[in-house]
């Protein structure tokens, strides 16, 4: 079987699938770090005017996101910190362990 690219946009199932995991980790991520934690986020409103001016503009450039240390749990715990609008935008989240542009390379 010959190796073939990977398409440059994801099926709608896997897109659909996608949208309702990311979603639903991002709303129990919230009810989490709300829930259980005293929440203060520094530089909100920058971080959102960038993902509103991407999503606008369109993806020409990454964004890139910076955690103290290194788990599968930092990207969903971000996006605990944002307003339900952008929970169920695949196009401006990530998660490390199941982005399809990088786990499926080889």
């Amino acid at each position: 079987m010959p190796d073939s690219d990977p398409p440059a946009q994801p099926s709608l199932p896997w897109r659909i699938a996608s949208a309702t995991v990311m979603g639903s980790v991002g709303a129990f991520a919230r009810v989490f770090m709300n829930g259980f934690n005293t929440l203060e986020v520094t530089g909100l409103e920058g971080l959102l005017g960038v993902l509103d001016r991407r999503k606008r503009e369109g993806r020409e450039r990454g964004l890139l996101t910076v955690c103290n240390h290194v788990a599968v749990l930092d990207d969903p715990l971000i996006w605990g910190m944002l307003p339900m609008r952008y929970f169920f935008d695949a196009v401006n989240m990530r998660w490390g362990l199941g982005a399809h542009d990088i786990c499926f390379k080889n």
